[in-house]
This record gives C-alpha cells, sequence and structure tokens, in this order.
C-alpha cells in the first residue's frame, strides 16, 4: 500500500518544525494531523497557509467556531461494549483510557480542520474576497492540552491481518491511499480494532450515513467566510503550481469527507465504551 505523502513531525526542521509546534498549541492536541503534515510536502505551502491563518488560531476563533458547529445527532449510536468484552479484546484499564484520549483528540482536531480546509480551498480558488474585511474577533480560551498519544503504527510494523482490518477504513487522497489517523493508533489493539472495523464497516459505504456526515461537514464549513473576514489578507500568491493546486483541493475534498467521520464516528465510539 503507497501512503500519503507528508513530512513526519519527527522529521520536520526549521520553520516547518516551528509551525508544528503552532499547531500543536493551538488545537491543544498532542499530535499534527495529516492534512498539515501534507501540505508541508509542498515547499512553502504551509508556511503560506499558516501565515494567513494563524491569526485565527491565536484567537481560538477558529477552534471555538468549529467545536460550536458540530451536530452528530443524526448518527445511530453504536452498540454498548462492557468492560469484560474490552478485556476480552485485549484491552486493559489502562488501554481504555488511552484510547478514551484517542476518540477525544480526533473529535477535538477533525472540527477545526473542517473549518481549516473550508478556508483553504477559498484561499487557493481565489473566492477570499471577503479576507480582512472586517475586524479580527476577540480572543477566546483555548483548551487544556490533552495527553500524548501513542504513535500510529508503522505501515512496516503492520502484519497482513492487521493491513486486512484497516483496509477497511482506507480512501483515496490526491492519488495516493489514506487510512485515518484514528484507526492507525487503534492497530495497537489489534482485535479492538476489529470490532470497530464490525460495528463501523457497515456504515462507512452506507449512503444514508454518508450523506448524513456530509451535513456535518456543510454545518462546519460554511463557516469560513467568517473566519476569513477578521484575517489579514494574503500579500503572496500560494507557492505551487495550477497542477500542485489541483492536488491539494484534492487532498482538501477528501478530509471533508473523512473529517466529519472522525468527528461522528470518533464520538460514537467514545459513548460506545462503558463509562469512566
Amino acid at each position: 500500500m503507497a501512503i500519503l505523502s507528508e513530512v513526519a513531525e519527527s522529521e520536520a526542521s526549521g520553520v516547518v518544525a516551528d509551525i508544528y509546534d503552532e499547531i500543536r498549541q493551538a488545537y491543544a492536541a498532542p499530535y499534527v494531523s495529516s492534512l498539515f503534515r501534507h501540505l508541508a510536502t509542498y515547499p512553502g505551502l504551509l508556511e503560506w497557509i499558516w501565515g494567513i491563518m494563524r491569526p485565527g488560531f491565536a484567537s481560538g476563533a477558529v477552534q471555538h467556531i468549529g467545536w460550536n458547529h458540530v451536530d452528530i445527532s443524526a448518527l445511530a449510536p453504536l452498540p454498548a461494549i462492557s468492560r469484560p468484552a474490552l478485556r476480552s479484546l485485549g484491552v486493559t484499564g489502562q488501554d481504555e483510557a488511552v484510547i478514551r484520549d484517542v476518540c477525544r483528540t480526533f473529535t477535538r482536531v477533525s472540527p477545526v480542520n473542517l473549518v481549516l480546509a473550508g478556508c483553504m480551498r477559498r484561499l487557493l480558488t481565489d473566492q477570499a474576497e471577503m479576507v480582512g474585511t472586517q475586524p479580527a474577533p476577540g480572543r477566546q480560551a483555548l483548551l487544556t492540552a490533552l495527553p500524548q498519544l501513542p504513535t500510529m503504527v508503522p505501515w512496516e510494523a503492520l502484519d497482513l491481518d492487521r493491513r486486512a482490518v484497516l483496509d477497511v477504513f482506507e480512501t483515496d487522497l490526491a492519488g495516493e491511499a489514506f487510512v485515518p489517523g484514528l484507526y492507525r493508533i487503534l492497530a495497537h489493539w489489534p482485535a479492538y480494532l476489529a470490532h470497530v472495523a464490525v460495528v463501523l464497516g457497515p456504515r462507512l459505504s452506507d449512503p444514508a450515513v454518508l450523506a448524513n456526515c456530509e451535513k456535518i461537514a456543510d454545518r462546519i464549513v460554511d463557516t469560513a467566510p467568517k473566519i476569513l473576514t477578521g484575517l489579514p489578507a494574503p500579500t503572496e500568491l500560494p507557492p505551487i503550481t495550477a497542477a500542485e493546486t489541483k492536488r491539494v483541493l484534492s487532498a482538501i475534498q477528501t478530509y471533508r469527507g473523512t473529517s466529519p467521520q472522525m468527528v461522528g464516528f470518533g464520538t460514537l465510539l467514545l459513548n460506545a465504551l462503558p463509562a469512566e
């Protein structure tokens, strides 16, 4: 399986590493999402995007508008899983707490990525004429940072069984295979991951569920103009070619599909766990 090109956090240096640090602080999350890691593969693009969006993140406006527009009420809950059932799947008490944090992290990050995706699409397609037309919003409090997560299981460390299970969650992103990080982390618990594939797998191809996920995305992405009006207008054109712009827009479109699933399915998985 080919995987999405990225600049991994462990490989970042210079300005990219500095931006990664700022992203982790802005999201109050312990990792940099693959959307940013992919943007970093285009020389200068991450710097250009973050230079425009930084004030919105620094004020908390981007994060709060994303979080405040989440509505997953149309998604049916997953069957609850008991604590004995979790233990039979190799999930210890400590593991259970970690899995909660994994789900919380992705439900925190994904709505913000949807706001970012909406802003990026407008910025890259010359539909951002409203940028800088309103005063910047006031500062809003950021959340307390979530604890460090386990790393995503490297592809080369996956056995054939876990690769087969992860195939259930695979999608195409800019012409490359992509499995959302939520599932790649849950691969640390193979039996639990297999359970997740069973309960979620059918929903990934259910037209009604996907339509509801689209509505979740629309509600959040459509807030982009509210953010852009309070940002300073860019002084330079994006540092990518027309062909690269097309690939980036394709990646954004895929994120628009997977991010509401992370919002919705991450919450459903969290709610299906035993009460703390």
